[in-house]
């Protein structure tokens, strides 16, 4: 953060450090010596020692820039491609140290499975500088990225330093390469340490000079098997440039790039635009899978209740398939909404921090004089801009998400309704059976007492009509069958038992 404040209610002294590589906050060094003079009587000795750990007697040091111009040209001046920073002074080991222990957190533990660096073609083009005056530049490695010749004269090294909007993007960094980038680019080792674990958690960070942005975005390639999965894309925001992170090929940063070309005589190109940019790209990428889905509910709901039998054998895979890119675009679009949430409170809050700073130095005519040739107005307004996208992004991804949630509600219907379909079906099923079962049953019970008599006729005994000459007595027996028979046809067509 460019001003920050410990406690409202009590003086402001200026927090400093000790050496380049300490990470604390820096305050307004004349404001806040000018508020502690004013109060340094009425504060008690002991609320200092507590808020204050470092004296106020203690030298100023000058806000840092964003680049380590030390490490960079001794960086540039190491021959090799060994690991360059145990040549020089360095406090990022735990890089070196976590990947030697197997105790350590190597990787994420939590979120999906990482990605090995190391499975990448070493001739793969893994950074890319941009910049809108001087377009693409791409090399395999960190070292060729800087010392390659640029069209606006120098190399990409030079060019690190003297621009005011430039962007690196890296793909697949190793070990070695993120000690070099946390050094060069003074990163904090807490977002050095998410980097290259992979944290798949997102989120908005806000460190002493960089913004660090988790947003994760999907696998666009719809012939691989991990298609729909979750790819971990991270963003640092400078005051002078922008660095994103990815371990997997996205498609946002050429999107970016192609905009950014389109739209450069158009619009200030700044860090904040390019992070709204990439921020954007990756929300728009999810409109596709949103519209597919929703054809796909669709077609769902009306077919649900329609076909009947064999045409159902394919609806439940369907159901199915589509619940689970529902469940995946729930949980990738969930917390999005946050992390904007997060960045437009976070520019909100420098908005009303560059007024309050505008105000004091009006006040203050060495201040004053400070002043001149700085457009404060003009980077108010440009934030101001910034947040208005941002909300922009911030309705697609809540339209997104309703969208989305009435869809799960609308496959959990045809779910059901699916299976009371089929329940229905297997009752009718069942039903049909106890009915072919019943006159079985009955047409059983008719033949018992026909199977008797002529069981009792064809035994080796004396039967009535044994003696007679003529057939009467079959002819009589035959009839009576036959009258049997009819009656009861006719009684279990009475009460249907036929």
């Amino acid at each position: 953060m460019a001003e920050e404040y410990i406690h409202s209610n009590t003086p402001r002294h200026p927090l400093t450090r000790s050496d380049s590589d300490a990470f604390i906050l820096e305050m307004d060094p004349t404001i806040a010596s000018s508020d502690a003079a004013s109060d340094h009587d009425s504060t008690p000795q002991v609320e200092k020692d507590v808020c204050y750990p470092i004296p106020p007697t203690a030298p100023v040091v000058p806000s840092q820039s964003t680049i380590d111009r030390d490490a960079l040209q001794k960086y540039l001046l190491v021959e090799g491609d060994g690991d360059t920073l145990t040549k020089y002074d360095v406090k990022l080991d735990f890089l070196l140290e976590a990947s030697q222990n197997k105790h350590s957190r190597r990787f994420s533990d939590f979120g999906d499975a990482p990605y090995d660096p190391n499975k990448v073609k070493a001739k793969t083009d893994r950074y890319t500088y941009y910049e809108a005056s001087t377009g693409s530049l791409k090399s395999s490695s960190f070292r060729e990225l800087l010392i390659k010749p640029t069209t606006a004269g120098g190399t990409v090294a030079s060019l690190l330093i003297k621009s005011s909007c430039w962007w690196v993007d890296i793909f697949a960094p190793t070990d070695q390469e993120m000690r070099v980038l946390s050094k060069i680019f003074r990163m904090h080792p807490l977002t050095t340490e998410d980097i290259q674990a992979q944290e798949s958690r997102e989120k908005c960070e806000i460190f002493q000079n960089y913004m660090f942005i988790s947003f994760r975005s999907f696998n666009h390639d719809y012939s691989s098997q991990d298609y729909l999965e979750a790819v971990n894309f991270y963003i640092i925001i400078f005051k002078d440039g922008v660095l994103t992170f990815r371990f997997k090929p996205l498609p946002h940063p050429h999107n970016v790039r192609k905009r950014i070309h389109q739209l450069k005589d158009y619009i200030d190109i700044t860090p904040e635009w390019i992070n709204y940019a990439l921020i954007d790209n990756v929300t728009d990428s999810f409109a596709p899978l949103i519209q597919h889905t929703e054809l796909e509910v669709d077609s769902i709901d009306d077919l649900v209740l329609v076909l009947n039998g064999s045409e159902q054998t394919d609806m439940l895979r369907r159901i199915g398939s589509c619940r689970k890119m529902v469940m995946q675009l729930l949980r990738l679009l969930g917390p999005k909404a946050d992390v904007v949430r997060s960045l437009i409170k976070r520019y909100d809050d420098k908005a009303k921090e560059t007024e309050f700073l505008n105000q004091r130095r009006q006040q203050n005519p060495q201040q004053r004089k400070m002043m001149v040739g700085k457009d404060i107005v003009n980077e108010t307004s440009l934030q101001h801009e910034i947040v208005l996208f941002l909300g922009d992004i911030q309705d697609h991804l809540h339209t997104m998400l309703q969208n989305v949630n009435h869809y799960d509600l609308v496959l959990g219907r045809a779910h059901r309704n699916y299976l009371g379909q089929i329940s229905i079906e297997l009752s009718q099923a069942g039903n049909n059976t106890n009915e072919v079962i019943n006159r079985l049953t009955f047409l059983a019970t008719l033949v018992i007492p026909l199977n008797l008599v002529a069981g009792l006729f064809g035994m080796n005994v004396h039967v009535p009509g044994q003696d007679a000459n003529d057939l009467a007595w079959f002819f009589w027996i035959i009839m009576g069958m036959a009258m049997y028979v009819t009656f009861m046809l006719a009684f279990g067509k009475r009460f249907n038992f036929l």
